[in-house]
């Protein structure tokens, strides 16, 4: 995060200028060194990489799934295995390999998402970008300031954020306005896949897509049981006005009872429920996701103004007889406080290393926008997608070898062929202006991320695999790189796993072969 002089969120002074600036890529260990690229070997390498892997495919206990590999060099090209390669595949999470990529392509590596308050008479509009790290609150977390009293400080609630906003308006001598609009048309409002899961919207990893997206789209219920039956003490971001039916809800610790408390969703953003067995008093908040955060997020800014002395009469998103947007973004009226700024480095690496869906589809979106023109909606962020592929690959290569529903994977009518998930990693890997961004945006094997605790017996001190896992019911994938710390990577692989149902153990049979496949490719250095 860019704030050096972050004292600015809490002097007057410098708020009414300055940008805020969410976290950027700071102090990410850089391991691309082009300096180092063209001592680095491109000698063929032996062929027997390629018998070993066939080998380990065989050996895997993988009878009935369907396995897809491809490796090839990063430098020369070269195909050192190609099993299934041309094979149309589920890619799960993968399918965010291809995303975040061609978001850098489309948008730029240095690129910054940012998201405005804007005054017009009366009124008060919060002009959306599609950002999808903005109040996550592990990206607020990151933030290190200075604040009034000289004190160094970490972290910034969702409140304190807002509050940014609401004290400039205040400091602006606005102290009432007829409303409070959020435009939210950088993206359309189609807020659900409908190729998602239909049972399991509620769930996090199922979060609604809008324009404006805020806390990753999810509320924090902090449940307790002080009357008579369990109930919502507090709510993260703080929102009081929510209501919460608990005609649902049980408390009860006998032998038999089971702790099945969660809260679930109705048609309208402030009203939820309570539901299931409260056996024990949760440690923990209880999330949900919020329907509509558009219309949710133009009720809680109101509420900071509030709190602020700033009296909010109405709230609501934009509609079509709102003034848009120019293409560089500016809109009639004066500034309020400073824009909430994101460094697209930090998203990607977000959505890759901690698998975010709803960064990923923000991402698809963004990229249909800026390339269209129009909101943003899944079908111009697939199209934008397969222009990017064919653009780096050769006109034609997506349509052998993609198939884009969504950008997260989530959809099952996904499909990518190995071979030009290996083809689209080395043409990244050999793009100077987004190589570092994305590499730098993987989780890296046995070291952080997805993979973490996995690839218990690579050298990671000499060995560097930046990847991407990807699951869903059935499939079990995993495409990244294999290289030398501080180099370019050597070998671009993908080892996609589907039909794993029809093996016994089939999801631990297949990231033990992708595990052993990268250990031969690392022995192959």
């Amino acid at each position: 995060m860019n704030l050096k002089s972050i004292v600015a969120l809490v002097t007057a002074a410098s708020l009414a200028a300055g940008a805020f600036a969410l976290p950027a890529c700071a102090a990410f260990a850089t391991h691309l060194d082009r300096a180092k690229q063209t001592g680095q070997t491109t000698a063929k390498p032996s062929a027997s990489l390629g018998a070993a892997i066939q080998a380990a495919v065989e050996a895997s206990g993988l009878k009935n799934a369907t396995i897809g590999v491809s490796v090839r060099e990063v430098g020369s090209g070269a195909a050192i295995t190609d099993l299934n390669g041309a094979r149309l595949m589920t890619p799960a999470s993968n399918m965010k390999v291809l995303t975040t990529a061609a978001a850098l392509r489309v948008l730029g590596a240095d690129w910054k998402f940012s998201t405005r308050l804007v005054r017009n008479g009366d009124r008060l509009t919060v002009i959306a970008d599609g950002d999808p790290s903005l109040g996550d609150p592990e990206i607020l977390d990151e933030v290190t300031y200075t604040d009034a009293a000289g004190v160094k400080k970490q972290g910034l609630t969702t409140e304190e954020l807002i509050d940014i906003w609401a004290a400039a308006a205040k400091r602006a001598g606005i102290t009432q306005v007829r409303e409070l609009v959020v435009d939210d048309r950088i993206f359309d409002r189609e807020f659900t896949h409908p190729g998602w899961p239909a049972d399991q919207l509620d769930e996090k990893y199922c979060a609604e897509i809008a324009g404006l997206t805020f806390n990753v789209n999810l509320l924090q219920g902090r449940v307790t049981a002080a009357s008579s039956r369990p109930e919502i003490s507090a709510w993260t971001p703080a929102a009081p006005w929510l209501e919460v039916d608990t005609s649902k809800v049980t408390a009860t610790n006998g032998k038999d009872s089971k702790q099945s408390i969660w809260i679930g969703r109705t048609d309208s953003p402030w009203r939820f429920t309570l539901n299931g067995n409260m056996k024990t008093t949760p440690v923990e908040p209880i999330a949900v996701c919020v329907r509509d955060m558009p219309t949710f997020f133009a009720r809680y800014v109101s509420e900071r103004m509030r709190l602020a002395g700033v009296s909010v009469a109405s709230t609501r998103v934009a509609t079509a007889a709102d003034p848009a947007a120019s293409a560089s973004g500016a809109v009639t009226g004066d500034t309020v406080g400073p824009p909430i700024t994101s460094a697209l480095a930090r998203v990607v690496k977000q959505c890759n290393t901690e698998s975010q869906n709803l960064y990923a589809e923000s991402l698809l979106k963004r990229i249909g926008a800026k390339r269209s023109g129009q909101s943003g909606t899944w079908a111009n962020g697939a199209a934008a997608l397969v222009a990017e592929v064919d653009a780096a690959l050769g006109a034609g290569t997506a349509a052998k070898g993609l198939v884009v529903s969504d950008g997260s994977g989530l959809c099952k009518d996904d499909r990518v062929s190995p071979n030009l998930m290996t083809a689209w990693l080395r043409a990244t890997a050999n793009d100077p202006k987004i190589s570092q961004a994305f590499i730098n945006s993987m989780a890296v094997a046995g070291v952080s991320g997805t993979v973490q605790k996995r690839f218990k017996g690579l050298d990671t001190e000499h060995v560097f695999v930046p990847c991407k896992t990807g699951y869903i019911n059935g499939v079990c994938c995993l495409s990244g790189f294999v290289g030398r710390p501080g180099e370019t990577p050597r070998f671009a692989f993908s080892v996609l796993c589907n039909d794993l149902t029809k093996d016994k153990d089939g999801v631990g049979k297949a990231k033990a072969l992708q595990e052993k496949i990268v250990m031969i490719l690392a022995a192959g250095m």
